[in-house]
């Protein structure tokens, strides 16, 4: 899992453009972000998917660039274009249902 900052832009670019990638935007003061951070920890053990955290308030150009309203907020992209986005807090079954719409994905348990 990648923390998204400037030092590693260079980085952050290559995931984008290698294949899928789910990109987290949350905020520290946010509960909820906390538990999807849990769940997604859980999906990074796994070596599935890259997943790159972005904190909303140290990462503002990439927020607008990507038009976060809310958190959290996770966007499914594959070659630096995103597939598809979903918001607010899920637990790791909403999460299964949201990312099994990809065919990629249909195998994840």
């Amino acid at each position: 899992m990648l923390e998204y900052n400037r030092n590693n832009l260079e980085e952050f670019k290559q995931i984008m453009d290698a294949g899928y990638a789910i990109l987290e935007f949350y905020a520290p003061w946010c509960g909820t972000c906390r538990s999807v951070t849990r769940m997604l920890n859980f999906l990074d053990q796994k070596q599935i998917i890259e997943i790159i955290r972005i904190d909303i308030e140290t990462a503002k150009d990439v927020s607008i660039q990507y038009q976060v309203l809310g958190v959290p907020l996770l966007i499914l992209c594959k070659n630096n274009q995103e597939i598809m986005r979903i918001g607010g807090s899920l637990n790791y079954e909403e999460f299964k249902s949201w990312i099994h719409q990809i065919e990629d994905f249909k195998e994840l348990s």
